[in-house]
C-alpha cells in the first residue's frame, strides 16, 4: 500500500496537482485530481476501496468511529499531506491536500504587476493595524502572507510569530505555532498564548469565526500588526463577513490598514501569476463608510482583464471570473 500511495502522490505532483479527490460508492474508487486547469479524472484500476482504507490508517483516523467525519495528516518527503473523508449513507468521499512545506517566494515571484509588487513592500514598513488577505482555496492565500512575513523577518528588526492550522509553509525566519486541537491548542487559546510572547508582528493563519475575528481586531488595537486570512469574494465581502461575526464598525475602521483580494492563474509558461484586487487608503474608507467601492476603484475583473491585456496570464479560467464578477 505505501508503494500505491507513493505512485499516487509521484503522479499529482507531476500534474502539478495540489488535491486528490475520492469517490467511494458501490465498491468501487473514484480518483480524480485538482489542478490549475481544475478537475482531471483518473481512470484506473489500480487504487481500490482497500487503499482507501488504508490512507485512513495512514492520516491516523480513529477507526473506530467509520460514520463521522475526520481529518488527518502524514508527511512525504518535504510535502504535507492532510487527509479529510465524509461518510453518507452508500457514499464516501475524501480529499489529499498536498502542501510543499519548503517553499519560499520572494515578493516579486508572486506577480509581474508593479503596483501590486509596491504595495507588499509598503506592507513590510507598516508597524500596526490589521491586514487581510482574501480570496477561495487554492487562491494563493497562505503564499502571499509568508512571502510578506519572510520579508518582515529578514531584515531582522522585528519579532514575527504565527499561528496556522496547520503549518503549509515552513519557515525558519520566524517563529510558527501550528494548532492541535487534542492537545487543547486551539486558535482561542493560540492566540492568547501568542500575545504573551511579545511579538512585534502577528499572523493569524485564517479568520474563521466570531471569536477569531475579534481577537484579530484586539491584537491590533494593542499596538500590533496582525495579518491573516478570510474566506471571502472581494474585499467589500471581507468588510461584511467581518461585521456579520460582530466585529465592532468602529473598531474595524480604526484598525484594519488593507484587504487585498486575490486569484491564482497560469502563465504562457506554465509558472503562476498572483492577480490582486487592492483596498486600502481613502478607497478602502470609502467602502467602509459606504458599503460600496468608489467610482475609481480598480475592481478584481478590473485587475484580471487588465492581466490579460498584458499578456501575464494565459488561463482561460481567468476570462470566466472576470466575467462572473462583472454580472
Amino acid at each position: 500500500m505505501d508503494d500505491l500511495l507513493n505512485q499516487l502522490i509521484e503522479m499529482a505532483l507531476a500534474k502539478k496537482a495540489s488535491d486528490i479527490h475520492f469517490v467511494l460508492e458501490n465498491k468501487q474508487l473514484r480518483v480524480s485530481l485538482r489542478t490549475m486547469k481544475g478537475m482531471v479524472p483518473i481512470y484506473q484500476d489500480l487504487w481500490s476501496p482497500a487503499f482507501f482504507e488504508y490512507l485512513k490508517f495512514h492520516a491516523h483516523f480513529d477507526l473506530t468511529n467509520p460514520f463521522i467525519p475526520q481529518s488527518g495528516q502524514f508527511a512525504y518527503r518535504d510535502f504535507f499531506c492532510r487527509f479529510s473523508c465524509i461518510v453518507n449513507h452508500s457514499i464516501q468521499t475524501g480529499v489529499l491536500r498536498i502542501l510543499q512545506t519548503q517553499v519560499q517566494l520572494r515578493i516579486e515571484e508572486l506577480t509581474r504587476n508593479k503596483t501590486s509588487q509596491a504595495f507588499f513592500y509598503y506592507l513590510t514598513t507598516i508597524r500596526q493595524g490589521l491586514v487581510i488577505s482574501v480570496g477561495p482555496t487554492n487562491s494563493g492565500k497562505t503564499t502571499t502572507l509568508h512571502a510578506l512575513l519572510h520579508e518582515i523577518a529578514i531584515q531582522n528588526k522585528y519579532k514575527v510569530v504565527s499561528l496556522e492550522d496547520p503549518i503549509e509553509i515552513e519557515d525558519h525566519a520566524y517563529l510558527q505555532l501550528q494548532i492541535n486541537a487534542q492537545q487543547g491548542f486551539t486558535y482561542e487559546k493560540g492566540i492568547e498564548e501568542l500575545l504573551r510572547h511579545d511579538p512585534d508582528v502577528i499572523c493569524i493563519g485564517e479568520t474563521r469565526d466570531a471569536y477569531t475575528a475579534k481577537m484579530v481586531i484586539r491584537a491590533a488595537l494593542t499596538g500590533h500588526l496582525v495579518f491573516t486570512t478570510l474566506h471571502a469574494t472581494d474585499g467589500l465581502d471581507c468588510i461584511q463577513r467581518l461585521l456579520d461575526f460582530g466585529v465592532d464598525a468602529f473598531e474595524l475602521a480604526h484598525t484594519l490598514n488593507a484587504v487585498f483580494a486575490q486569484r491564482l492563474y497560469l502563465r504562457a509558461d506554465e509558472t503562476k501569476e498572483c492577480v490582486y484586487e487592492i483596498l486600502q487608503g481613502k478607497e478602502l474608507v470609502y467602502a467602509l463608510e459606504n458599503g460600496k467601492y468608489d467610482a475609481g476603484h480598480i475592481t478584481l475583473s478590473k485587475a484580471i482583464q487588465k492581466a490579460i491585456k498584458d499578456g501575464d496570464i494565459a488561463d482561460q479560467q481567468a476570462e470566466i471570473d472576470m466575467q462572473s464578477f462583472q454580472r
